[in-house]
């Protein structure tokens, strides 16, 4: 019997090896944040198609989402407790058509993002046209600083509000974080180019009422082989769309979504 993770006293009686299996590779999704099949195979002892079958089932679940890189990341059964349950129901209700105007025109993939302290959540996706695109991500939970929602609306704190949040980042590090917020801010969008899942790229701008308050973000997702290609005309689209967004926001007030 191989032990991933702590157990609580001795083996049930009806010990069902499956379920253990498919136990302990969610606990690897959650600890090591990124997992091909070989790397589940040899860490279980198991062959591939076992290990890719339990994923799959993880997958099916919602404890795992396939990448475009055809690697298993945690999925929105792993990482949505600090949301309470139909939060932002009005905010995708209004965001909705947007997305759908945005992602046919751009045939890419677009998702509605919120933050809290320093992650992005990811509260509704529409799915773009081209055969092969970004998945959807409704319901993951990602660090703010390594997605373009979460850069533009990081974008909006004091370096007092950003250290607070960041508190143990090195100073170095913590300046080039402020030196890519700064870029963003002055841009109007933000630009993830691969820093999470180096297959999935994108641009994201902020959502706004009239008061300036950041309500959230929308992002335009692509494969990163052809993101250099498709960026700018995203950008310019996304720009159009959540101006005339923004507009419908006017009259939101921020939500608390801890």
């Amino acid at each position: 019997m191989i032990h991933i993770g702590p157990t609580h006293g001795p083996p049930p009686r009806d010990y069902l090896q499956s379920v253990d299996m498919a136990l302990m590779l969610a606990l690897l999704l959650r600890d090591e944040g990124t997992l091909t099949v070989s790397r589940a195979a040899e860490m279980l002892g198991v062959s591939q198609s076992t290990a890719h079958r339990s994923l799959a089932m993880l997958v099916y679940r919602g404890f795992a989402i396939r990448s475009e890189a055809r690697a298993y990341l945690p999925g929105p059964s792993l990482t949505t407790s600090s949301l309470r349950p139909g939060v932002g129901h009005e905010l995708i209700a209004t965001a909705e058509p947007f997305m759908q105007a945005l992602s046919t025109e751009t045939e890419e993939t677009s998702h509605l993002t919120v933050l809290v302290e320093n992650k992005t959540h990811f509260l509704h996706t529409v799915d773009g046209t081209q055969s092969v695109r970004v998945g959807s991500r409704r319901g993951q939970v990602l660090p703010a600083h390594q997605n373009s929602g979460g850069l533009i609306m990081l974008a909006e704190h004091s370096a007092s509000e950003l250290r607070a949040l960041y508190p143990a980042l090195p100073d170095h590090e913590f300046d080039d974080l402020r030196r890519t917020l700064n870029r963003s801010r002055q841009h109007g969008f933000a630009i993830n180019n691969g820093q999470y899942e180096a297959d999935v790229s994108g641009v994201g701008a902020c959502l706004r009422n009239d008061l300036g308050d950041t309500l959230g973000a929308v992002t335009v997702t692509a494969p990163t082989n052809r993101f250099n290609r498709v960026y700018h005309r995203c950008a310019e689209v996304l720009m159009r769309h959540v101006r005339d967004l923004n507009r419908s926001l006017q009259n939101f007030r921020p939500t608390t979504f801890s």
